[in-house]
């Protein structure tokens, strides 16, 4: 990495693109609501930290970030963990899985190469923002619109947006999810919420206090904030890649209730596992990680309704437990 006292060019040499791919590390991470695509595979930063400042491209094994500011170590700092570059490499995280997983996780890794975590601890209340804002909506077409919208506006500061009132928003939007985010905020803000003075655990319960905050934003805002690869949110995507897959027969998905009464050990002890506890034991250290790979399959090939089975690998398609019935509905033509 080479960087001058004012700022042109910082440029990281990351490997093929079985170790790193930009577009697919930032693609499906929250990050990727700070960013606006700039055309030609390259991404410019439009909130948070540097917005407006920062363009980053990847040209075969180096990724270049142009930023028109001062380059110091915070700013290289900043971009090593929005570009996924502090993260292990992924064909280190296969190597440790053995058998089945490690034959289903290196055939994922072939479908989605390079795949990292981009994470932005510095843009924790943005990323935090942009979860709340995802819940039932697209959002590719509205939340990084909002985003952008409210960054403009207010700087994506939680105690403005919590005093706004609903006329002050129409210059955001109209849907119900912007309105959800103020009241949601407001807890947020009453409770003092702050990244930088708790421990995961203890901010990962502090979330879900706040109204409308349950197990699946508290632990996405977590996994792209904080350098914890073994948080894993639970969304539809790992829970039908799971069942097909045959990591897991049936688990229920983590409950907000039994998250704030009860320990983890406490829960599945009473309860037995949930998804989160099941997927973290089966890929310890890195389940974040793995759920991030089930979320690009999931979406783009694992579909709940016509699924696209003659574009999945072919180790995967021998593991499937419902290719009978997915391939009869999932004909190419």
């Amino acid at each position: 990495m080479t960087a001058h006292s004012r700022a042109l060019m910082l440029r990281f040499k990351v490997g093929d693109l079985r170790d790193y791919n930009l577009e697919l590390t930032l693609k499906p991470s929250f990050v990727s609501s700070l960013y606006a695509s700039a055309g030609e595979g390259s991404w410019s930063k439009q909130a948070g930290l540097y917005a407006g400042l920062v363009t980053v491209r990847q040209v075969d094994e180096v990724v270049e970030a142009s930023v028109a500011c001062e380059v110091g170590e915070g700013a290289s700092n900043a971009l090593v963990h929005e570009l996924g570059l502090w993260d292990e490499e992924p064909s280190h995280r296969v190597s440790r899985l053995r058998g089945v997983f490690k034959e289903q996780i290196g055939a994922l890794t072939e479908l989605f190469p390079g795949v990292r975590l981009s994470i932005a601890p510095h843009d924790f209340n943005c990323i935090f923002i942009a979860v709340a804002l995802s819940k039932r909506t697209r959002y590719e077409v509205f939340v990084r619109k909002w985003i952008k919208k409210l960054w403009d506006r207010w700087r994506c500061d939680p105690a403005i947006i919590a005093g706004t009132k609903p006329e002050d928003l129409k210059c955001v939007g109209t849907s119900y999810q912007l309105a959800d985010l103020v009241r949601t905020l407001r807890d947020y803000v009453k409770l003092g919420v702050d990244a930088r003075k708790a421990d995961v655990e203890s901010l990962r319960r502090r979330l879900m206090l706040c109204w409308g905050v349950g197990p699946k934003v508290a632990d996405a805002t977590l996994l792209f904030t904080t350098r914890s690869p073994w948080i894993v949110p639970c969304d539809t995507h790992l829970q039908r890649v799971s069942r097909r897959l045959g990591w897991i027969e049936e688990a229920r998905m983590p409950s907000k209730a039994l998250c704030l009464s009860l320990s983890c050990d406490e829960c599945t002890s009473r309860i037995g596992p949930c998804l989160k506890v099941e997927v973290e034991e089966r890929f310890r250290g890195f389940g974040g990680w793995v759920q991030t790979l089930t979320y690009l399959f999931g979406s783009a090939i694992c579909t709940s309704s016509s699924p696209k089975c003659f574009r999945c690998h072919e180790v995967l398609r021998d593991y499937c437990r419902e290719k009978s019935r997915v391939r009869a509905r999932s004909r190419p033509f």
